[in-house]
């Protein structure tokens, strides 16, 4: 579904390719521009403290030679447990930036009032 809304929003300026093969496995997405430009992608669930997924996308990134990697997290956890995430995080392999989805918002009903 990403993969048709990313191809979607290209208009033909480029292409986004799902699961192609990185070395030691497949890399959730790719998305290449028609000057050239490729984007790695990683998509992670994330449940709890632990970050899932940097060092997955480093290796991904090694193997197809960018010092710039995306990191997106669904966000399922608790709206109690939740705590900030860095948008980015540093590593051996390069730069990983991190977009968070939160996918287990807290209902309207629930929220404070202003």
């Amino acid at each position: 579904m990403l993969g048709i809304f990313a191809s979607g929003k290209l208009d033909g300026r480029g292409a986004a390719l799902r699961e192609p093969v990185a070395g030691i496995g497949y890399v959730d997405m790719v998305v290449t521009f028609s000057s050239g430009l490729l984007h790695v992608l990683e998509l992670k669930m994330l449940k709890g403290r632990d970050l899932p997924g940097p060092a997955q996308l480093g290796t991904y990134m090694v193997h197809k030679k960018r010092k710039e990697g995306w990191l997106v997290l669904f966000d399922a956890r608790k709206p109690k447990l939740k705590t900030p995430i860095q948008p980015t995080l540093k590593s051996n392999a390069g730069t990983i930036r991190i977009i968070a989805i939160d996918i287990n918002p807290v209902p309207p009903h629930q929220l404070p009032s202003p």
